[in-house]
């Protein structure tokens, strides 16, 4: 049993200069999440112990420990003085997470074939796995063909939505699937195509790349909760490729 009414106070925190300089440092959306663990290690220091890797002793003659969240990005360096009821803040780090940029190319005219996907693929997104880019996101008055030239540069993967006015598109083939089929070859982005409606894209230059689902069975030729399972079956190879 506690000894005292003070072993249930919690532990005063202190940042160090540095640390502080660090903090002021990290995204604005990542503060809140910082400061709710930097509580519950004031409630308790021991909280955490999976989550805590021991560095020694500190300067404060203290046990300094790396604390790494697992849900996401975030590092924390602190020193523990139990005797006086303290912990020193020394550091914060964000690991760098590589999202990868996803290029999504369409027609038009298969809109709701896009938004569809993008229900499906949004779990990837809330768990920052990938950053999808379509041309939904440029900015009206922007210069879009340069949005689109530097999105394609940055994709690490790209996503054909194939239909037969995709494939009719002069400015799709030319724009689009050409420079991101060089990009694969030349700097190995992943190139992933849905048979979205009856097509012959066994005509083009895709066909030499598998499918993510069955061309003999489009999408719009499912029912629709059929059209779901094979939507998240996409969602899952979506996920294993870059995880």
């Amino acid at each position: 049993m506690p000894d005292s009414a003070n072993d249930f106070a919690e532990y005063a925190y202190m940042y160090t200069p540095a640390a502080r300089r660090v903090r002021e440092q990290l995204p604005k959306d990542l503060l809140p999440k910082l400061i709710s663990v930097i509580d519950d290690l004031a409630r308790n220091p021991d909280s955490y112990p999976m989550r805590l890797y021991p560095l020694g002793k500190g300067s404060h003659g203290g046990e300094l420990s790396l604390y790494t969240h697992r849900e996401f990005p975030l590092e924390i360096m602190y020193e523990i003085d139990r005797e006086n009821r303290r912990i020193y803040l020394m550091h914060f780090a964000v690991p760098i997470v590589e999202l990868k940029r996803v290029f999504v190319s369409y027609s038009h005219a298969d809109a709701d074939w896009l938004d569809r996907l993008r229900k499906f693929l949004r779990p990837l997104e809330e768990q920052d796995l990938i950053r999808i880019w379509d041309d939904t996101k440029i900015q009206v008055g922007s210069d879009w063909t340069n949005e689109i030239e530097k999105s394609l540069k940055s994709a690490k993967m790209a996503v054909f939505l194939v239909t037969q006015d995709f494939l009719n598109s002069e400015f799709i083939k030319a724009h689009e699937i050409s420079p991101l089929l060089e990009r694969a070859k030349q700097q190995g982005v992943e190139i992933v195509w849905i048979a979205v409606k009856p097509s012959t894209v066994q005509e083009s230059v895709l066909a030499r790349f598998q499918a993510a689902n069955d061309p003999k069975q489009p999408l719009a030729t499912l029912p629709d909760p059929q059209q779901d399972q094979v939507l998240t079956e996409i969602y899952q190879k979506i996920k294993a490729a870059v995880a």
